[in-house]
């Protein structure tokens, strides 16, 4: 199964139309990208299912909504898989371009392949994740490209159980060509990403380090912002957090280490940008030695080992 190239889509919800949702202000929106999508059948009605991870707010949305979209994603929309990838993400939908349905008010993305409208028929708790057969009620052809040619239309793709195929082939291509995307997306758990792709893809520290702070430096190049400038000792910090956190998924854990958002799920320390504080004062910080070369810590050592998240709870 893992050779069989699957779709990947969000799926979203809204609060809007249930009895608990009476103004605007009460309205909440949730997004899953998922890569679980499969159409069942056509006749007597057409279904289709995917899977959501539980616990999460966008499973008890979708179980009080009762209804959803499925947007089929294209290879443009890596904005939109950035952002419905992180799940304690509060509002989700900021920058991204969506319009709620005027008969349900459901959210609907923009620029998408296709948005599939959805009732719940059933739900099956199947582990941690809850498989959801929905009835599809109604479908809207969309154009799926930046420039509304057609030949655009790309859907992004999971191959070989590697989540790059989908995403991470078109976030690491639009990183390192520096291509116009929206550059508010490009958040410091972009780059962690980022890091955690080269890491992988080839093979040690000392070879993916060198790369990964060259693609930054021409990141920041190509996009001058006033306030966020290149940081020697910070990208090394992380560097080298991520790749305990790689070290320790491959020597304990059962888990896929090639997708992105179980691996940040297991080492939430990675997207915390207030870690680094734990080994260095503000005052090293912000000199321009640290700016511009390495500075190890003052406060403590550099950590030599990174535990998932649930192994450090149990210790404590």
């Amino acid at each position: 199964m893992r050779r069989v190239p699957q779709p990947v889509v969000v799926v979203t919800t809204s609060n809007s139309g249930t009895s608990n949702a009476t103004s605007a202000c009460t309205r909440q929106r949730r997004g899953v990208t998922v890569s679980s999508f499969t159409p069942i059948c056509l006749e007597p009605e057409p279904l289709v299912s995917f899977c959501v991870r539980i616990p999460s707010r966008a499973s008890d949305l979708l179980h009080a909504a009762g209804g959803m979209i499925v947007n089929i994603l294209s290879h443009e929309q890596v904005q939109q898989s950035i952002a419905f990838s992180s799940p304690d993400k509060a509002d989700q939908f900021k920058d991204i371009p969506f319009y709620d349905d005027p008969s349900t008010q459901l959210p609907v993305l923009m620029g998408s392949l296709g948005s599939m409208h959805c009732k719940t028929l059933k739900v099956l708790e199947l582990g941690d994740h809850e498989l959801w057969i929905t009835r599809v009620i109604k479908v809207d052809h969309g154009v799926g490209s930046t420039h509304g040619r057609r030949e655009e239309a790309q859907p992004l793709l999971y191959h070989d159980r590697m989540y790059r195929s989908i995403g991470e082939q078109v976030f690491m291509k639009k990183f390192e060509d520096n291509t116009s995307i929206d550059q508010r997306q490009w958040t410091h758990r972009a780059h962690v990403r980022m890091a955690w792709n080269y890491l992988r893809e080839l093979g040690s520290k000392e070879a993916a380090t060198p790369v990964i702070k060259d693609t930054i430096c021409r990141h920041f190049e190509m996009n001058p912002s006033t306030h966020l400038k290149y940081h020697e000792t910070i990208t090394s910090f992380y560097i080298h957090l991520v790749h305990l956190a790689l070290v320790e998924t491959k020597q304990t854990s059962s888990k896929d280490t090639d997708d992105f958002f179980e691996f940040i799920e297991m080492f939430p320390t990675l997207t915390d940008q207030s870690a680094i504080h734990k080994y260095y004062s503000p005052a090293v910080l912000k000199s321009d030695e640290a700016r511009t070369q390495y500075v190890p810590p003052d406060l403590q050592p550099l950590p030599s080992k990174l535990l998932p998240e649930s192994v450090s709870k149990q210790i404590q």
